[in-house]
């Protein structure tokens, strides 16, 4: 069976050109959730409120015209949803170890041949708390876009309004 693609657009295509070690091309966002959420009931949120929208479902192949997005199967959610526990140096709080870790990955490159997202989940911050650390590639939307979709992962967001789809660039 053939694998489905489709060009990718020339903005996002530089989006993803801009993608170097030195200066990766991904939104990181952190949500402190309270109350604390498991990672069950975050895949099931992915699941239903995020897979939707295919970019989150599709890979990224570069070719000699730019790039396109590929169809990859069924998302793994075992890698895209990570649970985590935080490490804490001794005498560290919650919050410094937080900001360490979300330095971490904000400079750890998605993995190439997936779809170029990942949540990473802190179960248990104490204080009835989780965090959720969204690594995101800016290829898939931009920022505006990406906190519509993000939003209606919430309890009681609403999906993101439908958009007219844009004719193709050649």
């Amino acid at each position: 069976m053939p694998v489905r693609t489709e060009r990718m657009s020339r903005v996002d295509t530089a989006w993803l050109r801009m993608d170097t070690d030195a200066n990766l091309m991904m939104i990181v966002g952190v949500w402190l959730l309270r109350p604390a959420i498991t990672r069950e009931a975050l895949c099931r949120r992915v699941e239903e409120r995020v897979l939707r929208y295919r970019r989150f479902r599709q890979a990224v192949r570069e070719d000699a015209l730019g790039a396109v997005w590929e169809e990859t199967g069924p998302v793994d959610l075992d890698h895209h949803v990570v649970s985590e526990t935080l490490r804490r140096r001794r005498g560290q709080d919650v919050q410094a170890a937080l900001q360490e870790r979300v330095a971490e990955l904000a400079s750890t490159p998605l993995e190439s041949g997936r779809p170029l997202w990942q949540f990473h989940l802190v179960e248990d911050l104490g204080d009835g708390r989780s965090a959720m650390i969204a690594r995101i590639h800016h290829c898939i939307a931009d920022g505006i876009a990406l906190i519509s979709v993000m939003m209606s992962i919430t309890d009681g967001g609403q999906a993101p309004p439908s958009r007219r789809r844009e004719p193709r660039e050649d």
